[in-house]
């Protein structure tokens, strides 16, 4: 676990996050770092990730994720295994998703809300895409953490609290490798098996165990 140098406030209808100091305040190195990063992963309009998830409390269950993101937007999102869901699909863009699961099938523009009526829980569909990259969703208020690096350590965003514990190299940057995601009805723990389909570069660790 990386030691947070710093927790900075975030407010930016733009940007999503935005660092405040005094103004005569010089930049520091980590937040130097992390504007070059952040301009970094901002360039990444597609991937393929591969993942195991857990969760905690009653769900207590485990299973695995495979995230399509595409140039377009659009994205391809499918869950095996936890939380007695069996399979899960999302499947669609920002504004109009397809969700199949054990329910049946539904198209909808809140598929968090449709998650959370029919089967009690819910995954950040809208901030994960961002998220996994370990960047704040844009237009939305959030506040980070940073490590010496510029990697994010803790970032609250749209009532979720995540705390990164591990990058890996992609190519020309590093991208999450373990991080948690809560909320006040969940935790979920996020291991990433393989980055892959980058826009620069591709990368294929070797698997972690959860713990």
């Amino acid at each position: 676990m990386r030691l947070a140098w710093c927790g900075v406030a975030a407010a930016s209808l733009l940007a999503g996050c935005a660092l405040f100091k005094g103004p005569d305040m010089p930049q520091q190195p980590s937040e130097a770092r992390w504007q070059e990063r952040k301009a970094a992963l901002e360039q990444i309009d597609r991937f393929n990730l591969q993942a195991r998830v857990a969760s905690n409390g009653s769900l207590g269950m485990k299973g695995e994720l495979r995230w399509q993101q595409n140039p377009d937007d659009s994205f391809d999102l499918r869950v095996a295994g936890p939380f007695g869901v069996g399979a899960l699909s999302i499947i669609g863009n920002p504004t109009m998703v397809e969700v199949r699961s054990r329910e049946g099938t539904q198209v909808t523009a809140d598929p968090e809300a449709w998650l959370k009526r029919k089967l009690g829980w819910t995954l950040p569909i809208a901030g994960l895409r961002h998220w996994a990259l370990g960047l704040p969703a844009p237009a939305l208020p959030a506040r980070i953490e940073l490590d010496g690096e510029g990697e994010i350590v803790v970032l609250e965003q749209d009532g979720w609290r995540l705390e990164y514990d591990e990058y890996q190299p992609s190519g020309a940057v590093t991208l999450p490798r373990r991080f948690q995601l809560a909320s006040p009805e969940v935790t979920i723990k996020l291991v990433a098996d393989r980055w892959d389909g980058l826009p620069a570069a591709e990368a294929a660790p070797a698997p972690a165990a959860l713990q």
